[in-house]
């Protein structure tokens, strides 16, 4: 039984490892990588014309470079950057509308909003950031 339980805590352990080196290497990556594998995702996904690529793959690119900046401010600095954050997720919002079709569209929307469900569920048990817990 003490065997059984032992090898159980070393499974947990290397996922747990495996998964936070996993997070990691996610939140490394650079504003081209990141906006590389979000057009690459969108033209599988959504069909995209290689002009229509070029452009979300800019769009985001511009996207990830301002999140990466925002991301190494000070936390005053940060609090007074979320209202621009959000002007500038409403703002590629709209260029995005613009350069995809409509029927393209409706389909990145319901992307982002299965995406953040299974956020909400993979972490919804957690406490949120600045809870103090």
């Amino acid at each position: 039984m003490k065997r059984i339980m032992f090898l159980l805590a070393i499974l947990v352990a290397t996922v747990l490892q495996s998964e936070a080196q996993q997070r990691r290497e996610r939140g490394d990556m650079d504003p081209e990588k990141m906006a590389e594998r979000v057009a690459g995702h969108m033209e599988k996904e959504l069909e995209l014309s290689e002009e229509q690529k070029k452009e979300v793959y800019a769009l985001f690119l511009e996207s990830s470079k301002k999140r990466m900046e925002m991301r190494n401010q000070e936390k005053e600095e940060r609090e007074a950057a979320r209202e621009q954050m959000i002007a500038d997720r409403k703002a590629q919002q709209a260029k995005l509308k613009e350069i995809l079709s409509e029927e393209q569209f409706a389909k990145w929307e319901e992307m982002q909003r299965k995406m953040q469900e299974r956020m909400r569920e993979r972490g919804g048990d957690r406490p949120k950031r600045g809870d103090g817990a």
